[in-house]
């Protein structure tokens, strides 16, 4: 879970995103009935680095943040909003160890009509100490 705190962490000091979403940062999923926009994030690889057990052992985390919401330019902000909050950050930070976190993709953006629901999401790199 540390990857995911130290996102949830980041996200949460910014007062940007605050402005934008809220509260309405959620791990995995998103309650339904809450209102938009709102920021879901997941991991999707947790790695160790290297071949041979090191102690501290660093490990490389793939974290997708999705923005979500009914205005597509509106999420186009947001999801500027989490680069500036989550890339290129390092120290502790949840309590972990962060030697880099960075971005590393953006898109593929998508567009769910049933529901009217634009997804621009954003993924990080997390490099850090297990």
């Amino acid at each position: 879970m540390k990857p995911e705190t130290v996102i949830y962490t980041l996200l949460n000091a910014s007062g940007a995103i605050a402005a934008q979403v809220g509260e309405r940062i959620y791990l995995d999923t998103r309650p339904e009935a809450d209102p938009l926009p709102a920021i879901t994030f997941g991991l999707i690889s947790d790695v160790q680095d290297g071949a041979r057990p090191i102690d501290p052992e660093l490990v490389t985390a793939r974290v997708q943040v999705n923005c979500m919401g009914n205005v597509a330019d509106e999420l186009v902000g947001l999801r500027e909003s989490v680069r500036m909050a989550c890339h290129n950050q390092s120290g502790t930070i949840g309590g972990v160890e962060v030697v880099a976190s960075i971005q590393q993709s953006m898109g593929p953006d998508t567009y769910d009509e049933l529901v009217n629901v634009y997804l621009k999401p954003i993924d990080f790199k997390i490099h850090y100490v297990r």
